[in-house]
């Protein structure tokens, strides 16, 4: 009784994201998860791929994301190929490139690096990167910080995000938290895929809740007025 209490308890945690867009009016419904249903997500998931053979299951009424199995780790090394799938890596499919997502998550164990945990769109292309002394957002392969914050995310806590990408805009809000805000001619640049990635600590375990995203009809017309009054 006690197990079930507690996963009842995390899964109302997860619950309670209020966000609603500031920067851009919401166009196409594109995905909206709950994760009630429990599946696996393997290689001919619909919606979502397994970044670096990691392992993702909705399971409790949540997606969980651990590391990659000892076999493929092995066979990576065997290879020489660095990428072992030791940090959970999501990446959802049909990602628009003006986007809107939403979410809830909380990260437990593993270790920050140089470069994750993260959420990018357009794979090392645009992200906020969640450092141990900071947050950062990043375009152009890393080599270029637009915009940084104190903000530090903490182990086993739920975190309630939205993120909005216009043209050169991209905006990030914590619901009770920061918001970091940049424009930068990097992030509405041409680029082969705009695939959202989400991506864990090394070794640690991801949890997601009612994940949702939308393609981007426009920005809304009180944007400028909201943008002159963002925290600096």
């Amino acid at each position: 009784m006690l197990i079930s209490f507690a996963v009842f308890q995390e899964a109302a945690a997860a619950e309670l994201n209020h966000l609603q867009p500031i920067l851009a009016k919401p166009g196409k419904v594109v995905l909206d998860m709950d994760f009630e249903t429990d599946f696996v997500v393997d290689k001919n998931h619909k919606s979502f791929v397994c970044g670096q053979g990691t392992t993702w299951k909705a399971k409790q009424g949540m997606l969980v994301g651990t590391e990659s199995s000892p076999e493929y780790q092995a066979k990576k090394k065997a290879q020489g190929n660095g990428h072992l799938g030791t940090a959970p890596r999501l990446q959802i499919r049909d990602s628009p490139r003006d986007v809107i997502l939403k979410y809830s998550f909380k990260i437990v164990g593993g270790k920050g690096t140089k470069l994750l945990p993260m959420i990018e769109a357009g794979h090392h292309l645009r992200r906020i990167y969640f450092g141990s002394d900071g947050s950062q957002i990043l375009v152009d392969h890393e080599k270029k910080a637009i915009a940084k914050s104190d903000f530090v995310l903490q182990q086993d806590q739920w975190y309630h995000v939205m993120i909005e990408i216009k043209g050169d805009e991209f905006l990030v809000r914590f619901q009770d938290g920061p918001t970091i805000y940049a424009s930068d001619p990097g992030v509405g640049a041409d680029f082969a895929n705009y695939t959202i990635g989400i991506t864990a600590t090394d070794k640690g375990t991801i949890y997601i809740d009612n994940l949702a995203m939308w393609d981007v009809a426009d920005i809304r017309p009180s944007w400028a007025s909201v943008k002159a009054n963002l925290a600096p």
